[in-house]
């Protein structure tokens, strides 16, 4: 009757993506339980544990990747620091082998790592909103997911994005400007890669929990209700606000009399349209994003 228990529960297990290791580790500790009492009605219905293990392994394992897209993502940044730090300038960019490719090459390159950042920032407050939780609602753990996702796919894209740049000017680069590029972006991928396996493995797991995902305005309710403006259900004057304060930066950063004013308003379309495609999928726009 044990063993009849345990197959059952080992496809439940299976069945919500509780596989490997783990599932080995939690049938033990069930076979322990069940011989001790004897009676496996008591241990409870194996579909409900199932969903149970899912739920608080699928939470804890995304605050983990959450948490940990900060640290794999830090030494892209420094790369970044360092690589357009360096008194050695750019070519023009018709400079390239392709004039083309050269362009999208580098507009990639300013722009994907703000997605990364903003994304990245994002997973890190909602693993903080959800650093007291057992087992989270599916929903949350799915946008948490999401917001590592893509953390991870725009810091690739952009540290990919800096390689083709340095390959379309390698013409007009020294040798060691291209093997220190092209050293430290690899380096720089191997951690993004490391975080995105993980979060692919934590991936697997299939939280049954109900509840709302959750959105920006939860995540950051501690600092907006101290704000005199109401933005919570208003995401699009969240998103002008924050936008404007980008361009702000951007307009001092540059100078006003110089590039400042270009920046700006680059930057403003830039986080509006960001705001734009992936907003919903982020949490930002809360209107979709609850369930």
């Amino acid at each position: 009757m044990i063993e009849r228990y345990l197959d059952e529960l080992s496809g439940e297990l299976g069945s919500v993506g509780i596989r490997g290791a783990q599932r080995r580790r939690i049938l033990a500790e069930a076979e322990d339980h069940l011989r001790e009492s004897g009676e496996p009605g008591r241990f409870g219905d194996p579909a409900l544990i199932a969903a149970r293990f899912a739920d608080e392994l699928a939470t804890s394992g995304a605050r983990r990747v959450a948490w940990g897209s900060v640290v794999a993502l830090a030494p892209a940044g420094i790369a970044y620091a360092i690589l357009f730090s360096l008194p050695v300038p750019w070519p023009d960019i018709t400079g390239g082998r392709s004039v083309p490719v050269a362009v999208a090459a580098a507009m990639t390159m300013l722009l994907a790592p703000q997605i990364s950042l903003a994304a990245g920032l994002l997973a890190v407050a909602g693993a903080w909103r959800l650093r007291s939780e057992v087992a989270a609602p599916a929903a949350a753990i799915t946008l948490l997911r999401r917001r590592a996702g893509v953390a991870f796919a725009a810091g690739a894209t952009a540290l990919v994005a800096v390689m083709v740049t340095t390959y379309e000017f390698s013409a007009w680069l020294s040798t060691w400007r291209v093997a220190l590029t092209l050293s430290i972006v690899g380096a720089s991928l191997v951690p993004i890669a490391a975080g995105a396996l993980a979060l692919r493995r934590t991936g697997a797991l299939r939280p049954q929990a109900a509840g709302d995902a959750g959105d920006v305005f939860d995540d950051l309710a501690p600092v907006l209700h101290r704000l005199p403006l109401e933005l919570r259900g208003r995401p699009w004057r969240f998103c002008l606000l924050f936008a404007a304060a980008v361009a702000m930066l951007a307009l001092l950063g540059g100078g006003v009399l110089n590039e400042g004013p270009r920046n700006a308003i680059a930057e403003f379309v830039a986080v509006c349209a960001g705001f734009a495609a992936l907003g919903r999928y982020l949490g930002l726009r809360p209107s979709r994003a609850r369930h």
